[in-house]
């Protein structure tokens, strides 16, 4: 009996270790992968270029006289220099050095499992690039998941913070669930196992194709003419780089962190060590779908003094939905602060 039960006991411990092994034996579903050079002329913002921070190389864009004042965009989810490419020239018309950059896990930005891409960390990532590019202070504008980022940049960096532009934004407060799909404290240790990540992997270049980003793409937009071949190709082309996948699940796995440390109205709305209070805009597309005009409409509640502009007709992304009417709305607010 004690030899059966052995017996039994070391083929489950083979069956065991079998299982745990598995993920880890099959093979990556084939990718597209290509370089980030290949990528520029399609899939960013027009001057586009590869640059290094933080030991993370990344692609920034700008357009406009160094000598400007400085405005920076910061993309949301998904996003890239590319959403940037049709607003940033005609920013710069108006007298503003403008700077579009990828976020580190997004659009043709370097790829990486060990990199942290909590709000915090990329908020640092983006007063990095100021600092690669000379920029001591800068209007800062955030969309959607950006809001947040550049909410943590006020935070972390009140002084270099001239004003403050959110638009569509996916603001995190404290306590609140994260703004990353799937994110949660327990997440983070489910994907700390190889097993996990690789699974995930496999499922996300299953699943994955430009078709469905297309889709997701579309439903952001209440203009629908927007979602052309071309500017799917080009939102999509993150896929298309080395472990875009790995990237994807850091950026799940990092969620849970997302939440601002005080309230956006103690952000945003309160002077802060001495440093006077940015001005805020608060502008949304009407018919957004993914960040509701009621959000946009607490927002306005939460900080009373900021400029609130609804756009008629437009969605989540007004930029590329209404070029001339995003800088319109933008290029007054700047004006006029």
């Amino acid at each position: 009996m004690r030899a059966r039960i052995a017996g039994l006991l070391g083929r489950l411990v083979r069956l065991v270790l079998i299982l745990a092994l598995l993920p880890l034996l099959i093979d990556l579903p084939a990718g597209t992968a290509t370089t980030r050079s290949a990528l520029i002329p399609t899939a960013a913002a027009p001057a586009a270029r590869v640059i290094t921070v933080s030991g993370l190389e990344t692609v920034v864009a700008e357009a406009g006289d160094a000598a400007d004042p400085a405005l920076v965009l910061v993309h949301g989810f998904g996003g890239s220099t590319f959403g940037w490419r049709s607003v940033m020239e005609p920013l710069a018309a108006q007298g503003w050095h403008v700077v579009a950059l990828d976020l580190p896990g997004f659009g043709l930005s370097e790829k990486t499992w060990s990199h942290s891409y909590a709000h915090e960390d990329q908020a640092r990532f983006v007063l990095a690039t100021m600092d690669a590019l000379h920029i001591e202070h800068a209007v800062v504008v955030g969309h959607s998941m950006g809001g947040n980022v550049v909410a943590w940049m006020r935070e972390l960096a009140p002084a270099r913070i001239d004003g403050v532009a959110l638009i569509d934004a996916a603001i995190v407060e404290p306590g609140a669930a994260s703004g990353a799909p799937g994110a949660g404290a327990s997440t983070a240790t489910i994907l700390a196992v190889p097993q996990v990540r690789r699974i995930g992997r496999i499922a996300l270049r299953s699943l994955f194709s430009d078709a469905l980003f297309g889709e997701l793409l579309s439903s952001a937009f209440a203009v629908k003419s927007v979602a052309t071949p071309t500017t799917i190709a080009g939102y999509a082309a993150s896929s298309h780089l080395e472990n875009w996948d790995l990237a994807l699940l850091g950026i799940v796995r990092d969620g849970a962190a997302n939440a601002l440390p005080r309230s956006i109205s103690a952000i945003l709305g309160d002077a802060d060590g001495g440093v006077d209070l940015p001005p805020v805009l608060i502008l949304w597309g009407a018919e957004d779908s993914w960040v509701p005009l009621d959000r946009g409409a607490a927002l306005h509640a939460a900080l009373p003094q900021a400029d609130y502009v609804v756009l008629p007709g437009l969605g989540h992304v007004p930029f590329e939905e209404d070029p001339a009417g995003f800088v319109t709305a933008l290029g007054d607010w700047l004006a006029a602060r």
